[in-house]
């Protein structure tokens, strides 16, 4: 049996020790497959910011497990971490972080830079772009683009390396409906086209449609795991 792309097995993380111990993650179990759109969702303090940051590699478990590509993340040094973040994952954040001296394709670029053997600069920026429907919005600057445009350049940025598994963080909390909608609308076809692991974060209850499986989260915990139709 082949191992998972990206998966938690009774994963915790704990803040502080003795009687002021608190679990931000308390014994979390989850597999993402490839092609899915997963919604993290609950309130602020619900724990799925955290559990984004074990998925991507930004922390490590205090207690359980998470592996990624077959690979266990517990116990890695930060050389290591940064490795399988760099060639392994996206991200995309509720702020756009785009630099506004620079253009959208010179904005991916960038990305690319921290990439091993920077992934074809601007080529691949451009054809990230064009994936996104930024096709002709190339050479402008952040403060030239709408808000969803500019997080549709985030987007581009985080999908120029190819990377098996996609996590936004609220991603859609600064845009308005619309736009909030376009964004998620392409994230999930993205997803399908490229054949990755997505996983967003977000209490915004509009993005249910565009979730293949919504996991709700209070108090650190899974509360509910439901897939589209089940």
């Amino acid at each position: 049996m082949l191992s998972p792309v990206l998966a938690a097995n009774n994963a915790s993380v704990i803040y502080g020790s003795g009687a002021l111990a608190t679990a931000a993650l308390a014994d979390v179990s989850l597999t993402f497959e490839p092609g899915e759109v997963s919604l993290l969702m609950g309130s602020s303090g619900s724990g799925k910011t955290t559990l984004l940051s074990l998925l991507g590699c930004l922390r490590t478990a205090d207690r359980g497990h998470v592996t990624l590509l077959g690979q266990e993340l517990r116990g890695c040094r930060e050389p290591e971490l940064v490795r399988l973040r760099s060639e392994h994952i996206g991200f995309v954040f509720q702020f756009f972080r785009l630099f506004r001296s620079l253009t959208a394709v010179e904005n991916v670029e960038v990305g690319l830079e921290f990439t091993p053997g920077g992934r074809g600069g601007k080529m691949t920026a451009s054809a990230a772009l064009d994936a996104v429907g930024l096709s002709t919005k190339k050479h402008l600057r952040p403060e030239q683009m709408s808000g969803g445009e500019r997080q549709r350049v985030a987007v581009a940025r985080a999908l120029a390396k190819n990377p098996r598994i996609l996590l936004a963080d609220e991603p859609t909390a600064a845009l308005d409906s619309a736009s909030g909608a376009q964004v998620a609308e392409l994230i999930r076809t993205l997803a399908t086209e490229r054949g990755m692991v997505a996983v967003i974060a977000t209490h915004d209850p509009r993005l249910t449609p565009f979730g293949d499986r919504v996991i709700a989260m209070s108090d650190g915990k899974v509360v509910s795991d439901q897939r589209s139709g089940a």
